[in-house]
């Protein structure tokens, strides 16, 4: 059964009339509910609830100024704050549930309902993930795409490398003519992962509205030019939301290579036939585009190519590894083993190689030092690998993330203490229970396991177990120490 809160709503029937809501700003309201607004801004500080019911009683008849949302939700943080208490957190997860299941119940029959169901769990907790995507379904049903884009963006807030969600507010974006900042966002995707489709393709929407905006097409050239131009242009995103079968992602390289032919400077159609090639697990072909792209003045001192192109490779050699993997499988072989264990081994210099070279020539990209420490770890190199880890703690995408691999070297050195403090510490800074905070916390009781205390082992894995008891093998840990203790 698909979650109510991260399932796209369906469409409106063909018979259901027209939403009868617009995108509005402060200034387009009546002056004397504007005055109403300023004055309630001013009072966040000494009197947040206040200002919440005003806002809230605004955006009752106005829900899509977002404006007003916007005020409310500064009202909110103060409020209750990100970090907030014990039994702000446990009333938050305790209404979650039943909101989101008559929420998503709620969802086409009355969306603007939802926005308000969803504002009041808000004002319980602003960081409420459910709530905000809930809010953006809402927004969006009812034609209010920047109202969605502030929603999607509170998501962000709270989990900076949700994927789906960075999409999701790209593509707000573009809905709501805010080109420039989609493209940031659909950057940011390909950064965490590169050469994804979805992230091309809200590139490539941004790109086109961009385009259009500015007016560049050429004002001497004839009307059919133009029109022309702005066909294939549409053509080619529509082809890109079709692409879900090798047949169709062949056809579109192809039509992804003309395109590159007329535009040989333009590193977005480099990146969507990459993204093509990768699909079609064609990988020799995309290293060799990632290549082209490299070549171009725009494409020289991109990082992110840059990184593509090692991930290509990487990509290419377990291409390999797989087929003779499936191949030992059916028909063990002393030759191929030997063969298999040389790529392993070659697989792992060259991303360790890359990962250090990608450091001496950034040194000042975090991101970079995390993966290399994160490899350096992986081989049994904890000395230097701790190195690396501590300065990518600087970086904030990266920076929870490279404190749970710190515990882990640590811990590998039997460091207890210093494991202990930097796994606590990525515990509390995170304020929602994502799965890298389970993973945190499982660390975290690991090392208490290891060092022979197992009472406070018990006291993190209860947390999980509290949150989600499928998680790896916590129920079972659980379940064990409480009969032990009942036999004892």
């Amino acid at each position: 059964m698909s979650d109510p809160a991260t399932a796209t709503p369906a469409a409106p029937a063909a018979s259901a009339p027209a939403p009868q809501f617009k995108e509005e700003t402060l200034k387009d309201l009546d002056p004397r509910i504007q005055k109403q607004v300023e004055a309630a801004e001013k009072m966040i500080d000494k009197n947040s609830g206040h200002a919440i019911a005003v806002c809230a009683g605004v955006l009752v008849a106005h829900p899509g100024c977002v404006d007003v949302r916007k005020i409310m939700r500064k009202a909110q943080k103060k409020a209750i704050p990100a970090k907030g208490g014990g039994m702000t957190k446990f009333f938050g997860g305790l209404t979650n549930t039943p909101f989101v299941m008559k929420a998503g119940n709620k969802l086409k029959t009355d969306p603007k309902g939802v926005m308000e169901d969803a504002e009041k769990m808000l004002s319980t907790n602003p960081a409420n993930v459910p709530a905000l995507k809930m809010l953006a379904h809402a927004a969006s049903a009812m034609g209010l795409p920047a109202t969605a884009a502030f929603a999607y963006d509170g998501v962000r807030e709270v989990e900076p490398e949700n994927i789906e969600n960075l999409l999701a507010l790209g593509n707000a974006l573009v809905d709501a003519l805010q080109n420039k900042d989609a493209v940031k966002w659909g950057e940011q995707v390909l950064e965490l992962s590169p050469g994804n489709g979805d992230a091309q393709a809200l590139l490539r929407r941004a790109s086109v509205a961009i385009t259009m905006d500015k007016g560049k097409w050429d004002e001497q050239s004839d009307f059919r030019q133009k029109l022309a131009n702005k066909e294939q242009a549409v053509k080619l995103e529509q082809d890109a939301r079709m692409a879900n079968d090798s047949e169709t992602l062949s056809a579109l390289v192809i039509k992804m290579a003309e395109a590159i032919e007329k535009d040989l400077e333009n590193v977005n159609l480099y990146r969507d036939i990459i993204g093509y090639l990768k699909q079609l697990h064609r990988y020799d072909d995309a290293l060799d585009w990632v290549r082209r792209a490299r070549q171009q003045p725009l494409g020289r001192g991109d990082t992110t190519l840059e990184k593509l192109e090692a991930d290509m490779t990487v990509a290419q050699m377990r291409g390999r590894i797989e087929r003779l993997e499936k191949e030992l499988v059916q028909t063990p072989d002393p030759t191929k083993q030997a063969e298999l264990d040389a790529l392993h081994k070659n697989e792992l210099n060259f991303r360790l190689q890359q990962a250090k070279s990608l450091v001496e020539k950034y040194p000042n990209d975090y991101g970079f030092r995390y993966d290399f420490g994160t490899l350096l770890y992986e081989t049994g190199q904890a000395d230097l690998a701790i190195r690396e880890l501590q300065l990518a703690r600087r970086s904030p995408k990266v920076s929870h993330k490279a404190m749970l691999n710190l515990g882990r070297a640590y811990l590998s050195k039997s460091i207890f203490d210093l494991a202990i403090e930097q796994l606590s510490q990525a515990k509390t800074e995170m304020a929602v229970m994502n799965e890298l905070k389970k993973e945190i916390i499982y660390e975290l009781a690991n090392v208490y396991r290891k060092q022979g205390d197992i009472p406070k082992a018990v006291d993190e894995y209860k947390i999980i177990y509290a949150n989600d008891i499928d998680y790896r093998d916590v129920a079972k840990i659980i379940n064990e120490y409480y009969e032990k203790k009942t036999l004892s």
